[in-house]
């Protein structure tokens, strides 16, 4: 697998990981992420080295470094150094004696170009599967050029929801793609442990961005801690998960809310047992983000048994349905807190083993398994 974004101590791409993990009993993994490092003395050391991490003792992740100039975009130019950086890739896999049979592009910025370079390189096979939000704006030429090779050359072209199809229509792409969806690891996340809190609990998870508008979150629960005087805890997981620390911002916002009734508690990032324990004493989930391409934080609420009450943002559309919870318009600050007010009151009622039944059957680890193992059989055989 080539990974547009890899870090085991950040837990960044943590499902490209567990998904290696799932299918490694039929097929043997390297996860390998290509990192730029500006051209500077003090980066000598990095430039065309290899860092290694290890997940769960099972599938290698591969950190290769390689060097990057502001001014100079030569053509010619990088090619040396992709070819350069595949030398030291191939050198690693053949003293670990790791042969290549197919390559997987996990997200196209920029996991699929540097794939489809070794494809044109080494001949070997690949797929790639678009996780990410699709859009050209500050693409360059030379890439969009490639996009086409990339959606022509590639043995599948997967996507893990229908919205992303329209996005690459959007964008003027409408080749045959394949709707794979995502997975939650149900083992961890499931529905066993459930618990009662004092609290009537409402939590979100997501790194703290516009795109995640946990604004409008913020202004739901204003109108909740207006109307309501219950005890409720609002949690929200993971607002430095993309590596940004923005601890004084998020308190300097909430504390502009003045909220009178609702505890607040802010955790800046969490393991997956941290979350899961969360989720298991959680009444209900609330996603308020603007544009998903599939949504696994409100996946695995699901997968726990806990409702969602997310805004219109896309990719959920995969798994919302009105036996898990309620889907509302983005922005609608007015629509979430009514509905959990109504959760609260009791008047919108949920059978949490029937929702934790029906995402994991949908999106567990054998219904991946069945998608995933025939389209690589099928790669490897044409």
């Amino acid at each position: 697998m080539v990974c547009s974004w890899l870090d085991y101590k950040l837990r960044l791409g943590s499902f490209f990981m567990d998904q290696a993990l799932l299918l490694s009993e039929d097929f043997n993994f390297t996860l390998v992420n290509f990192r730029p490092v500006k051209f500077k003395i003090k980066n000598f050391k990095k430039i065309y080295k290899i860092e290694k991490d290890i997940h769960e003792n099972k599938i290698t992740l591969l950190y290769i470094y390689y060097p990057v100039f502001k001014l100079f975009k030569n053509n010619y130019f990088l090619k040396l150094i992709e070819r350069k950086a595949f030398r030291i890739l191939n050198n690693y896999l053949k003293k670990n004696n790791i042969s290549v049979d197919l390559l997987h592009a996990q997200s196209i910025y920029d996991a699929a170009f540097w794939t489809l370079s070794y494809h044109e390189e080494y001949k070997i096979p690949f797929l790639i599967t678009e996780h990410n939000q699709f859009t050209l704006k500050k693409v360059n030429r030379q890439k969009i050029k490639k996009l086409d090779a990339i959606f022509s050359k590639s043995k599948f072209n997967l996507v893990v929801s229908d919205d992303l199809i329209r996005q690459f229509a959007n964008n003027h792409f409408f080749g045959e793609f394949v709707n794979v969806g995502n997975t939650v690891d149900e083992t961890l996340f499931n529905h066993k442990n459930k618990t009662q809190s004092d609290y009537f609990e409402i939590l979100t998870v997501g790194a703290y961005t516009p795109v995640k508008d946990q604004i409008t979150t913020l202004k739901a629960l204003k109108v909740i801690d207006n109307l309501n005087n219950q005890k409720i805890k609002f949690t929200w997981i993971g607002i430095n998960a993309w590596g940004t620390d923005f601890q004084e911002e998020v308190n300097e916002l909430i504390s502009s809310f003045d909220f009178k009734n609702i505890q607040i508690e802010i955790v800046k990032i969490a393991s997956k047992t941290e979350i899961v324990s969360a989720l298991q004493k959680a009444d209900v989930f609330v996603f308020t983000s603007i544009c998903e391409t599939f949504g696994v934080s409100p996946l695995e609420a699901l997968f726990v048994g806990v409702p969602v009450v997310t805004t219109q943002c896309g990719g959920i559309n995969e798994f919302m349905n009105d036996r898990n919870g309620v889907v509302v318009p983005v922005k609608d600050f007015n629509a979430v807190a009514e509905n959990v007010i109504k959760i609260i009151n009791k008047e919108l009622q949920f059978d949490s083993e029937l929702i934790s039944k029906e995402a994991i059957d949908k999106f567990g680890s054998n219904a991946f398994k069945e998608k995933m193992i025939p389209l690589y059989k099928q790669a490897l055989e044409q």
